[in-house]
């Protein structure tokens, strides 16, 4: 029950800032191929958990209910569209096939239109932003913000992909926490410390929402490697065994090759170097997994990570944001999608 009222509030939430997207991209706009492509992806829907923890943190802390609509809405739509475009890139660096229960816009259109529609999204962010009706100096600070968290999602992407072009399989829980901190928990850490910021928090709030982020996002990332090999294909949206054929150095896989005999090691290492798409060698390496009980590890600790970051929030007015904050917490590790 609890899953479901989470889902059906992030939907509610998302209608708004898909009707703020449209305002920075009419879906009229033309060239189809730059705006067309766009908005198939858009309309597969998705979470928007992203700007809703932008909105929540902004409520939880004490901000006006009758400016959200001129401040925290832009900034949140800004958000879920820089998401989007690290999406439509991330898919072409991994060739994955599915996305939101559809072929990725690589598969469907080309490379040369998705990465160019990517880019043109990423130009839209910007447009978004300067819609917010913040004061000068605010708008920075929330702009300094983001960016920053922009650079730390590039930079984590960038390590990701040359542990592929190494083939480095030597890769320490320290270094990969490292990675996902930037891949995945910078963005979600950006989003609740921009909507606080905008509602003129202290201090100490804004650190603690800036911590509560980045803990729950690099879980999300965490349970999201292990839907990927355990989850139903259906609920999920993407290719189960996904990970496997990208080569994924995930938690899991990370911890399998620590704790597999030799040979087990040896095989793993061998499927996620190839990058292969045969689905009985996928079924192999997650039987791998299994063996070293590393899906369920990856689960705890996801699960653990969240407790920690709950803890975060203590600091904050016990409100229905607050409150509904600790809820979607736990949805990132209960979810199946």
């Amino acid at each position: 029950m609890v899953q479901n009222d989470v889902m059906e509030y992030l939907h509610s939430l998302g209608q708004i800032f898909d009707k703020e997207i449209e305002k920075t991209i009419p879906r009229d706009r033309k060239p189809w191929e730059v705006y067309g492509v766009l908005w198939d992806f858009l309309d597969r829907g998705g979470k928007r958990f992203r700007p809703a923890m932008a909105k929540l943190s902004y409520e939880a802390v004490g901000g006006k209910a009758a400016d959200e609509d001129a401040i925290v809405v832009p900034v949140g739509a800004a958000i879920e569209m820089f998401h989007n475009f690290t999406l439509i890139h991330d898919d072409i660096e991994d060739d994955s096939e599915m996305r939101r229960g559809k072929p990725t816009l690589h598969r469907a259109y080309g490379i040369p239109l998705a990465i160019n529609a990517g880019d043109g999204l990423f130009m839209m962010v910007w447009e978004a932003l300067l819609k917010a009706k913040l004061p000068p100096a605010k708008l920075f600070e929330v702009q300094h913000v983001l960016s920053s968290a922009f650079r730390r999602v590039l930079e984590g992407q960038a390590i990701e992909l040359n542990w592929y072009r190494e083939k480095k399989f030597d890769i320490s829980e320290e270094l990969y926490f490292r990675m996902v901190e930037g891949k995945t928990g910078a963005l979600i850490s950006a989003s609740c410390e921009a909507g606080a910021l905008m509602a003129g928090a202290t201090e100490e709030q804004l650190d603690a929402l800036r911590n509560f982020g980045m803990v729950v996002g690099i879980a999300f990332q965490v349970q999201d490697d292990v839907l990927n090999l355990a989850g139903s294909e259906a609920k999920y949206g993407k290719e189960i065994g996904g990970d496997i054929s990208e080569g994924k150095r995930s938690l899991i896989t990370i911890h399998a090759l620590a704790h597999a005999p030799p040979k087990d090691k040896k095989r793993l290492s061998e499927i996620l170097s190839s990058r292969t798409k045969d689905q009985a060698q996928v079924r192999e390496a997650i039987d791998i997994c299994k063996r070293t009980d590393s899906i369920h590890y990856a689960a705890q600790t996801a699960k653990s990570m969240v407790e920690t970051a709950k803890g975060r929030l203590m600091v904050l007015p016990n409100n229905a944001a607050s409150r509904r904050l600790l809820q979607l917490a736990d949805f990132f590790i209960y979810r199946e999608v």
